[in-house]
């Protein structure tokens, strides 16, 4: 979407905001027209006030009036701002099939991650090994164009959309390369992508005299992935004779809660990871699964959180601790206790609607709340690890003390 298109929509969206909920919400703005006429517009719409403003806008709008289907987005946004709910969301096609792709963990693309630079323009970095970087792209190369499509700043979306596409087909994109900005072009095919949500190593220490091994596990998101990808992480660890764990959830902001679960049931024996509450459905139980790798229940574990641990993550985090399997170490986290049922609509867009709220195993409320660590520290991240590191070497060496 160009910046005009953009703007467009944001004129879209106040109009409709400007009927639903008035004149506070629109802005505090009184706009007073020099002169009043009433013009009637007949329509067979489902939306006949919307017509009929719309119909001023199509007669007097002094610049460019946005197609219908720009002009609906803003009316479906304006008309889910009247809920107040921050989560209740409308999603465009384009970010949408992008948030399809991260959930299933895989998609087709040429291997490349993208940040944007002062100037709005998107600056590539090449996974080692990828199709990007075998074609030749490197680190710092500034993405021109996308098939011909010269990209517009700051376009975001739309740049994923044109460089992701099915497994097999090739796409060919421009850079510009080094401080005279030389243009090279590459045809790279697209293969798959695979999304990993969990990263694992092992942390060598000591209590008293015996050494001690720490399975250290980093979820970033939870994906329709991550519950094989922590079986998998939890299997290796054991292999290398893990005694305790630090499970890293800071700086993850959730998604799917059934990979949570499935994460979640890798630590505990059996009971519930969280209850449900929905309009017609008051206690919905969300119980342990059956896992084929289980931590034993005698090695202690501690858990990373910080206050951007939401959602999902907040939900292992509280199970692990409310089932005293786990102390939490960091920082409060955000807080978001809500479910959302997301819909699908006819041309690729959807809406997200927030449908439940979650309770902890011991029925604490997270909406709102987040949850408060048992041992904060507000230091750096190392300083964190580090304390976490404390925890399980105190645990470790009182459970040693009682064999």
């Amino acid at each position: 979407m160009t910046r005009i298109e953009k703007g467009l929509a944001v004129v879209a969206f106040v109009l409709w905001s400007a009927m639903l909920v008035a004149v506070g919400y629109a802005g505090h703005m009184l706009l007073a027209p020099a002169e009043a006429r009433t013009v009637y517009v007949q329509s067979g719409s489902a939306l006949p006030l919307l017509d009929e403003a719309w119909g001023h806008v199509r007669a007097h709008f002094i610049g460019t009036v946005p197609s219908n289907t720009l002009r609906d987005y803003g009316a479906i946004r304006g008309a889910l701002a009247t809920l107040n709910d921050p989560y209740t969301t409308f999603i465009e096609p384009q970010p949408r099939a992008i948030e399809r792709d991260h959930m299933r963990g895989q998609f087709g693309g040429i291997g490349v991650s993208f940040r944007q630079n002062e100037r709005g323009e998107f600056v590539l970095t090449p996974a080692p090994d990828g199709p990007a970087a075998k074609a030749g792209v490197r680190e710092g190369d500034v993405l021109f164009s996308v098939d011909g499509y010269v990209l517009p700043p700051a376009a975001d979306f739309e740049v994923m959309a044109r460089v992701r596409g099915p497994v097999g087909t090739p796409v060919t994109i421009e850079v510009l390369r080094g401080p005279d900005r030389q243009r090279l072009r590459f045809t790279i095919v697209r293969q798959l992508i695979e999304i990993h949500t969990v990263t694992w190593r092992t942390i060598t220490s000591t209590v008293g005299t015996y050494p001690f091994v720490v399975g250290y596990l980093k979820i970033s998101s939870f994906t329709d992935r991550t519950g094989a990808e922590v079986q998998r992480a939890v299997a290796h660890l054991m292999e290398a004779g893990a005694q305790a764990y630090m499970i890293d959830l800071r700086d993850n902001g959730g998604g799917a809660l059934s990979a949570a679960i499935e994460a979640t049931s890798a630590f505990l024996k059996d009971g519930v990871v969280a209850f449900e509450i929905r309009r017609s459905q008051p206690n919905i139980e969300h119980r342990v699964r059956s896992m084929s790798v289980r931590v034993g229940e005698d090695q202690p574990i501690a858990v990373l959180v910080n206050a951007n641990t939401a959602s999902a993550a907040e939900v292992m985090a509280a199970a692990l601790r409310d089932h005293q399997r786990a102390q939490l170490v960091g920082e409060k986290t955000f807080g978001k206790g809500s479910v959302q049922l997301i819909f699908e609509l006819s041309d690729g867009s959807a809406v997200r609607v927030t449908a439940a709220k979650w309770l902890t195993p011991a029925r604490h409320a997270l909406d709102g709340a987040g949850l408060v660590p048992d041992v904060e520290v507000k230091g750096s991240p190392a300083e964190q690890e580090a304390r976490a590191m404390e925890i399980l070497r105190s645990a470790a060496a009182k459970h040693m003390s009682m064999r």
